[in-house]
């Protein structure tokens, strides 16, 4: 292995997702010893366990109203874990579980346990609406509590039952975190229609927002990634390392709406290909011409444009 120095490292912060919590893994800088040339590294990334949603928010930031039903496999993911491993042995990747919405795969405990195979000691992260979480096993829960994993819900402004998960989080010794998301009204989640427009229990917490596109794929990307708050919110997906969640997802909005932005062999890099960790640094240490596409970069606010939420109409303004 080459020698590395590292420089600093930045927590990042998944507030793309309407979440308000650092999630507990690095995209780092390095000086490379042999060359001297400052990398951005890779030290961990956001897994999308799966592309669709139960839930369906408005504005999804991961496009999931638009996706269609697809998952991670554990035959592919456990491949690609090995491979980076094999990479780079010496780096600890942090690695969060999300969607769409990550429940929904049937391999969840399965890809868990791997991750924890592999590199034992940061904690893996599970971030999900909780809307599953009343109907999961006990073999889940048992492998939440013995690979460490920090479960985190976002909790919307819906009716559904707590108290069930609430009780196997007592069970199992978990310490489940929430994130509230503000909001004046309660919406039945079956019905998908407002049942309180005075909702007060939700009156404080983060607020939900989207990230702006531009079709026309006119911005600035070379100059506006230095500030770009999806920075470091590296996503693997399909085989493939993305830059953003973004560009991740991206396809299905493209897919259902029909419009014209060209994703290139440019925007992703695909891990079975991969011959040096070094190739997948210097891929996240240049802009991507689907940035061009990102209007987000303008906008110093990590949770892009404000929008109310409410559930999706699959209507284009959601997200331009």
């Amino acid at each position: 292995m080459k020698r590395r120095e590292f420089i600093c490292g930045l927590s990042c912060l998944i507030a793309g997702f309407g979440i308000g919590q650092v999630v507990p893994f690095k995209f780092f800088k390095y000086t490379d010893k042999e060359d001297g040339i400052e990398r951005v590294g890779l030290g961990g990334f956001t897994v999308a366990v799966s592309s669709h949603c139960n839930l369906n928010c408005k504005g999804c930031d991961t496009y999931s109203p638009l996706a269609k039903e697809e998952f991670v496999s554990f035959e592919d993911f456990s491949r690609d874990l090995d491979k980076l491993k094999e990479l780079a042995p010496d780096r600890e990747m942090n690695i969060a579980f999300m969607g769409g919405e990550p429940l929904l795969n049937p391999d969840i405990t399965k890809l868990i346990r791997k991750t924890k195979e592999v590199y034992p000691e940061p904690r893996s992260v599970i971030l999900t609406n909780g809307i599953l979480l009343s109907q999961m096993s006990d073999d889940f829960w048992k492998t939440i509590m013995e690979c460490e994993v920090d479960l985190r819900i976002t909790t919307y402004p819906i009716n559904i039952d707590r108290s069930s998960y609430e009780k196997k989080e007592k069970e199992f010794n978990i310490n489940i975190g929430k994130d509230i998301l503000k909001a004046d009204k309660l919406y039945d989640f079956n019905k998908k229609e407002v049942i309180d427009d005075n909702y007060k229990e939700y009156s404080e917490g983060f607020e939900w927002s989207k990230n702006v596109l531009d079709l026309n794929g006119k911005q600035d990307y070379v100059e506006k990634r230095k500030s770009c708050p999806h920075r470091g919110i590296v996503q693997y997906a399909r085989g493939n390392i993305y830059y953003c969640y973004v560009h991740a997802f991206i396809n299905a909005f493209i897919d259902y709406f029909k419009v014209d932005i060209p994703i290139t062999k440019d925007d992703y890099i695909r891990i079975a290909d991969v011959k040096d960790i070094k190739e997948i640094d210097d891929f996240l240490s240049k802009p991507k011409p689907l940035c061009r596409f990102c209007k987000q970069c303008h906008n110093t606010c990590y949770g892009g444009e404000p929008l109310e939420w409410g559930f999706s109409e699959r209507k284009i303004s959601e997200w331009t």
